[in-house]
């Protein structure tokens, strides 16, 4: 009689796959988006308020920027070459006018010289001024025959000739009564529009730490009001960056809507001065228009904002988890 043999039986494996890491890591994040948006839609009055307060914070360096911008494009459409403008003196004859210009030329520091007459320029005020019946109860023209020069641009700057050096040169005719250079205005106001780019960059830095202030109490707040709900995550084993996860992602959704409610004040504002300015742009024979945000800057606003929103949450969360870990021990 046999005995029946004791067979080992090898142990079943796990057919099952292991758990995707990325995918587990997406759930989580996927996870925290929809818990941190469910948390700013019913709670719409909190939410706007904070929208409101960063937008406003973001849309007035927006705004000084796109002043900056535009007035360097204003600036930026003057010559760098001067143009000097010799005023002649009223016993000044036409045709001596004419024969100091023919001089002028013949300098090697001038490029070319333009006759105004006294005609050409009353002719010129009526048309700009309106003023034509006042001018014509006037005995005489008081307007003298102008020299507009041009100075050589190969010897602007140089060692030899500059355009003050010059300037001065052509005060000492006896025939120039006054002497401007027409470029003066523009290099005062580059000189104002450097100041205010630092001015803008103060503002950007000053009002960028509110936006910090804004974010960091507003999740502060939302800390407080899950307070037993986190201390009950973290008894049961979550970590300092599950909990730390949604809020920061509630940050990048306050700085970034934030931003574009910005975006969309500057847009408005906008649209209310470029009929305005272009009129008066007109006025002054300028075909001047105001430029508004373009993609690039709109990118970067956008950036900024949701970066900002991302560092004033992490600090307030931060602290939090540091105060709790200081408790717990």
């Amino acid at each position: 009689m046999t005995t029946p043999t004791n067979k080992k039986v090898a142990p079943k494996r796990n057919t099952s796959t292991t758990a995707n890491p990325f995918s587990a890591w997406w759930n989580q994040q996927a996870s925290a988006i929809k818990f941190s948006m469910e948390r700013l839609w019913f709670n719409p009055a909190s939410t706007w308020i904070t929208l409101a307060a960063i937008a406003i914070a973001l849309s007035l360096p927006t705004s000084l920027h796109l002043l900056l911008k535009n007035m360097q494009t204003l600036t930026a459409d003057k010559r760098e070459v001067p143009t000097i403008t010799l005023f002649l003196k009223q016993s000044v004859s036409e045709q001596q006018a004419k024969d100091r210009a023919e001089l002028l030329s013949e300098l090697p520091e001038i490029d070319n010289v333009r006759v105004v007459t006294r005609e050409e320029a009353l002719a010129d005020f009526r048309k700009i001024t309106g003023f034509a019946q006042t001018l014509e109860t006037l005995d005489a023209n008081p307007l003298p025959h102008v020299l507009i020069l041009t100075p050589r641009l190969s010897l602007l700057g140089g060692e030899d000739m500059d355009v003050e050096d010059l300037s001065k040169k052509l005060k000492a005719y006896s025939e120039v009564d006054d002497l401007q250079i027409d470029v003066e205005w523009v290099q005062r106001l580059r000189g104002i529009l450097r100041i205010a780019e630092r001015i803008v960059l103060v503002v950007s830095i000053l009002l960028g730490m509110t936006v910090l202030l804004v974010v960091g109490n507003t999740i502060r707040l939302d800390i407080e009001n899950r307070k037993e709900e986190i201390r009950v995550t973290q008894l049961i084993g979550a970590t300092n960056a599950y909990i730390r996860r949604p809020f920061i992602y509630n940050g990048i959704w306050l700085g970034l809507f934030g931003g574009v409610l910005s975006l969309v004040i500057v847009h408005v504002a906008l649209l209310f001065l470029v009929e305005p300015v272009t009129q008066l742009a007109k006025l002054y024979g300028s075909t001047f228009t105001l430029s508004g945000i373009d993609v690039l800057m709109t990118l970067q606003i956008l950036l900024a904002s949701s970066v900002l929103g991302v560092i004033g949450s992490w600090l307030a969360v931060g602290r939090y988890l540091w105060q709790s870990d200081d408790a717990i021990k």
